[in-house]
């Protein structure tokens, strides 16, 4: 049994920001028994086309998935676990894999003068495009894959300043 907390199988892929793409090509993004489709091995598949590939393999999977399902908490049990739901539901398993991610609950660390700060900040659960920052200074903190992936989008068309050398 598969425990989905969206509304499809696809996880959080349908709601990042429009053009994400995976950071490995595809030749190395298929799941067991089913190969990414299309006839470019060395692309990095668009965010729509991974939730068709996850959609078609789920469809294809010999498991019950239940999406809109979140899980509150797992606890050990004498012979296996009690996993309880939001809502109040319960089911019981003998063995239980977490494969949560963050995007449904975003972190934004504390950052000194956020208070006080008029612009606006984003998370990357949040972004959706550069459209909104023509000509807008933008900074993108962090460093990581979508950090990288976002601040290449706005940066073609928001003002750009170099920081300030250091002495």
């Amino acid at each position: 049994m598969v425990l989905e907390a969206s509304g499809r199988a696809a996880g959080s892929w349908p709601r990042y920001f429009d053009s994400l793409t995976l950071f490995s090509p595809a030749r190395y993004s298929s799941l067991p028994g089913m190969p990414f489709p299309g006839a470019d091995r060395d692309c990095y598949p668009h965010r729509d086309e991974v939730v068709a590939y996850l959609t078609a393999y789920a469809d294809r999977l010999d498991a019950e998935i239940r999406t809109n399902c979140r899980v509150s908490a797992v606890r050990r049990t004498g012979d296996g676990f009690a996993v309880e739901l939001e809502g109040g539901g319960r089911l019981s398993a003998r063995a239980v894999v977490a494969a949560s991610g963050t995007f449904g609950r975003p972190h934004r660390p504390a950052l000194p003068g956020l208070e006080e700060y008029a612009g606006q900040v984003l998370r990357a659960a949040d972004y959706r495009s550069p459209a909104p920052f023509p000509c807008r200074r933008v900074v993108v903190v962090g460093a990581g894959n979508s950090a990288v992936q976002i601040a290449a989008e706005p940066a073609k068309t928001a003002r750009a300043r170099s920081p300030p050398a250091h002495r």
